[in-house]
């Protein structure tokens, strides 16, 4: 492999990054899931979580 299969960025506001990439950096929204607190908390990213997986221009997600 010689391209990242995923990047993960941790933001305080979804919403607004997603219009940046969206807006900005020409990506298209795919889909939103939830992690639950159980996964969130001991990894320590806090409690539940969104998840949002972008596809970029060229066409990965």
């Amino acid at each position: 492999m010689t391209l990242p299969f995923e990047v993960g960025v941790v933001v305080r506001d979804l919403e607004l990054m997603e219009r940046f990439y969206c807006d900005v950096l020409g990506c298209r929204a795919e889909r939103r899931s939830g992690v639950p607190e159980s996964v969130g908390g001991p990894a320590g990213l806090g409690g539940e979580l969104v998840v949002a997986w972008l596809r970029v221009p060229s066409g990965g997600v």
